[in-house]
């Protein structure tokens, strides 16, 4: 025993707020900090690990300036680790966009102030692992990541070679006791006490090295001594040199040097590869993807805007010589990424933590909204002015392909102004186009002289005025309206339309009088109960009960769903309602109506749902479109219930035992159906509920749907021999943090605390659209989802030139764009790209200037090679993209 290595890690997990809110924890942290200072300075052995999280720097320095230096120093000198990240993330709930942010934020303020980073992955506590971990950490130029939760018995070693769907291997280190296995305590008549007595301490150690041993793959031993919100002890530090002196071979080690003493032993282990979700002997909480789900809908509309628009928009005013405010950028992604801890957007803390997190949130999106601004005003000035007919419309389309689409745009008109005769023109060609009449309000007008007028609903400048005579601030009465057009606009483009007085449009709606529509591609039936009945015209397959509503008990937690022992479920199945079909231009807008009589909570005492009952209202809306097999969905519902999870749910008569749902940088594919033989064996029961980034495709070679969703993460797949049904969560109203005694877990996930607000009483929207595939095509569905996720920006202004501006285009559909983004090092742009086909494909890219030079970076952005060698001829870039591979290039 004495003489196998055992490396002593001192570190606290930290999590800036969970069942306190963060200036609570904040005021702890000094203390832990002050003594952690303390600390290395008494002992020369002694080093702490800061979590893997940068933003604890931060947080100690803006009350403790005056320990900078001393943090500084210990920094540099490797007695304290920092980075390499800047939180810690829930994995499922970000972008693998949004992740390799976390780790640039992190790098750039540890570069800034000289510091070095720790160059392992530390990922301590994540409710499970994407599939594309060890392609983010390998592409981040790190080989070794450190992880605990989801590994299951796939393997259960303490070290085993993870391997991405690109091919990238890591080394894989399983803290297969936790994060805290080197936190000796005892329990002393029902309390838990830290052990003060030397041998007992030696004792547990003992244990605990002989019974990891047995799950190594080498006779080192790491021993984690720390835990969460833990200080670190005088007293642990002299036992362990007590150890030493007793000839055992221990040492206060780092995660670095560990990792590389096992990378240099060579050792044969056993690879996996693919997500990291089990649940046997550590609990995935899987249901947090669902808890205060209006969270999770903000924070992906947060991520959407900042990586598919603020950051292309950033890089193309770059490349037109527009001056770029990159500290703005640069707090925005802080400011996000600090709500994204997984206690925080997993919505498992108590409820003032997630008050303050909805703030920030919106405090982001005002951000956001200044910088889309600044950007569009700034792109429309480069452009010569020549005299107009009228507005003209400014469009930015982000997709790196052709595309047909329809555009939306809300502005403000003078009272007297006519609008019915609006109408989109492009090039002298009249574009189909509706205009909505939303009425008369109130916008803010300010200074004495030229001025822009703000458009209160969006804050963008809209028009020029020159008002002399009215100095200060002044309250004015417009129009506002809506117009709706559909164009074909060119690949990640600037492209100018023109909105002019012309001969009245035809684009009156009309009220249909029957429930069935009919288009190129769908023959779309309204059941009475609001459902739909879809026929793909191009195959013959039919839909039956589309979107039906399916609400039962939820007795769990912040973290897990349970149902009860006798579970009560209720449907919209066979219940009338109010429905209302009008077509337009572009497609049929059917309004359906429905009063959800649901249970008012769940009676604990008796173990059943309330006999008392609220009425619930719900409002569907379907836009099913002319031109393209989809049908857009967007519910309004007013939630008074508690203690219950609602879902929408889809009947599709598929055979397929498997489905994709998309991932980091492509597709993951998982079964329909868990089969498992005894669940007793496992701390959370495994259920087929998955988490998704956009979207989840359900198809056989008979195509399928794509069901792609803004926000709404969750879906469950329930299989029979001839269909599959899909369940996306909606809803999830509970009213404790964590709760004993559930039926899909064994014991507690955190404190026992009432979370009232987490029961989401209000009004609610969820927003999401199916797709319908007439074949199975993976590159349709990633077309598809993207094109529903990232819609085209539109500013509109006066006297500005007819111009169309191609930034980018990349062929084939096959190649999806991860990011367009102004390089850190701010000498170029960064373009990156990932194949989703399962063979290896020839990509063009085609840039709207000459670049003067093309390298090929990590996503750390760092140089590398590449087996496959780029060709650059003038602005056309080609490579060749192997299976699942991510390509990022640097542009300058």
């Amino acid at each position: 025993m004495k003489s196998h290595p055992l490396h002593i890690i001192f570190h606290s997990h930290w999590d800036r707020e969970w069942y306190f809110p963060f200036q609570v924890f904040r005021a702890r942290l000094l203390y832990a900090l002050d003594r952690i200072l303390e600390l290395a300075e008494e002992f020369p052995e002694f080093k702490f690990h800061l979590d893997g999280q940068t933003v604890i720097i931060e947080d100690y320095l803006e009350l403790r300036p005056q320990k900078r230096e001393e943090l500084f120093s210990r920094i540099r000198e490797k007695k304290i680790l920092a980075g390499p990240f800047y939180i810690l993330p829930d994995e499922f709930l970000i972008s693998g966009e949004t992740a390799i942010r976390n780790f640039l934020i992190a790098q750039n303020i540890l570069r800034s102030k000289s510091l070095p980073s720790m160059n392992v992955a530390y990922l301590p506590d994540m409710f499970g692992h994407s599939a594309y971990i060890p392609t983010l950490i390998k592409g981040l130029g790190m080989n070794s990541v450190f992880l605990w939760r989801g590994v299951g018995e796939k393997p259960r070693d303490a070290e085993f070679i993870w391997k991405g769907p690109d091919g990238s291997r890591v080394l894989a280190i399983n803290l297969v006791h936790g994060y805290g296995n080197l936190m000796p305590v005892v329990k002393e008549n029902e309390s838990i006490k830290f052990v003060e007595n030397y041998e007992k301490f030696k004792k547990f150690v003992e244990r605990e090295v002989e019974t990891l041993l047995k799950r190594s793959n080498t006779n080192h031993t790491l021993l984690m001594a720390g835990s969460d919100h833990t200080f670190p002890s005088h007293l642990l530090v002299k036992f362990v040199r007590k150890l030493k002196e007793e000839g055992y071979n221990c040492k206060i080690s780092t995660l670095e040097e560990y990792a590389e003493i096992l990378e240099n032993l060579h050792l044969e282990l056993k690879e996996i590869k693919g997500e990291l979700r089990d649940s046997r002997h550590v609990p995935v909480l899987k249901d947090a993807l669902s808890a205060r789900i209006s969270l999770k809908q903000k924070s992906h509309l947060i991520e959407r805007a900042l990586i598919k628009v603020i950051e292309p928009l950033m890089a193309t005013a770059y490349l037109l010589g527009v001056p770029i405010d990159f500290d703005l950028l640069h707090y925005t992604w802080k400011l996000f990424l600090r709500t994204l801890p997984h206690d925080d957007i997993c919505g498992c803390s108590i409820d003032q933590v997630h008050r303050e997190m909805s703030v920030t949130q919106d405090q982001v999106l005002q951000l956001i909204q200044v910088m889309r601004c600044q950007l569009m005003n700034k792109l429309t000035e480069r452009f010569k002015a020549t005299e107009s007919k009228g507005y003209k419309l400014v469009v930015f389309s982000p997709f790196p392909r052709k595309t047909k689409t329809i555009i939306e745009k809300e502005l403000y008109l003078g009272l007297d102004e006519v609008h019915e005769d609006l109408t989109v023109v492009d090039n002298e060609q009249r574009l189909p186009t509706e205009i909505d009449d939303l009425g008369v309000e109130g916008c803010i007008i300010r200074n004495s002289e030229s001025f822009r007028l703000f458009n209160t609903a969006e804050e963008e400048y809209i028009r020029d005025f020159l008002v002399s005579e009215i100095p200060g601030q002044h309250n004015i009465k417009r129009r506002r309206i809506k117009v709706r057009f559909e164009a074909e606009l060119p690949p990640m483009s600037i492209k100018i339309f023109e909105l002019r007085h012309e001969k009245k449009n035809n684009n009156d709606k009309k009220i249909i009088g029957g429930n069935t529509v009919e288009t190129p591609f769908l023959r779309v039936s309204i059941n009475k109960d609001g459902t739909l009945n879809v026929e793909d015209k191009r195959t013959g397959r039919i839909y039956k009960n589309l979107c039906y509503l399916e609400d039962g008990e939820d007795i769990g937690d912040e973290y897990n769903y349970s149902p009860s022992k006798t579970p009560e479920v209720i449907t919209t199945l066979g219940r009338d309602a109010k429905i209302k079909v009008v077509e337009g231009i572009f497609g049929f807008l059917v309004n359906v109506e429905h009063t959800l009589e649901l249970p008012e909570c769940f009676d604990f005492e008796r173990g059943k749902r309330a006999d008392k009952k609220v009425s619930c209202p719900v409002k569907i809306f379907y836009f099913i479109h002319k031109n393209s097999p989809r049908i857009d969905i967007k519910m309004n519902f007013e939630n008074k219930a508690k203690d219950h999870r609602l879902r929408v749910c889809f009947e599709l008569p598929i055979s397929s035992k498997t489905h994709i749902a998309d991932d980091y940088f492509g597709p993951v594919e998982r079964p329909n159906t868990i089969e498992i033989e005894d669940t007793e064996k496992y701390v959370e029961i495994p259920e087929n509920r998955y988490p998704m980034q956009n979207f989840v495709y359900i198809a056989d070679d008979r195509g399928g749907i794509v069901l792609s969703t803004k926000g709404l993460r969750e879906y469950e797949t329930r299989a029979s021999q001839s269909s599959v049904t899909l369940a996306l969560t909606l809803l999830r109203s509970v009213g404790m943090l964590s709760r004993a005694g559930l039926i899909t877990r064994k014991g507690h996930a955190g404190p026992e605390i009432p979370t009232p607000e987490a029961q989401c009483l209000g009004w609610h929207t969820a927003e999401f659209s199916l797709y319908f595939t007439e074949s199975y095509s993976i590159e349709e569905a990633y077309s598809f989802s993207e094109s529903y996720q990232a819609l085209p920006v539109v500013v509109v202004d006066k006297d500005v030139e007819d111009v169309e501006f191609s930034v980018l285009s990349i062929e084939p559909s096959s190649l999806i764009l991860s990011t367009f983004k102004i390089a850190e090092d701010k000498d170029g742009v960064i373009l990156r790209l990932y194949n989703v086909a399962e063979s290896e494909v020839q990509g063009v890219i085609k840039l709207g200037w000459k670049p003067k030079k093309v390298e090929t970076v990590n996503m750390a952005e760092a140089p590398i090679e590449r087996e496959s060698k780029i060709e650059i001829k003038e602005n056309e870039i080609t490579i060749k993209a192997k299976p699942h591979e991510v390509i990022t290039l640097k542009l300058s």
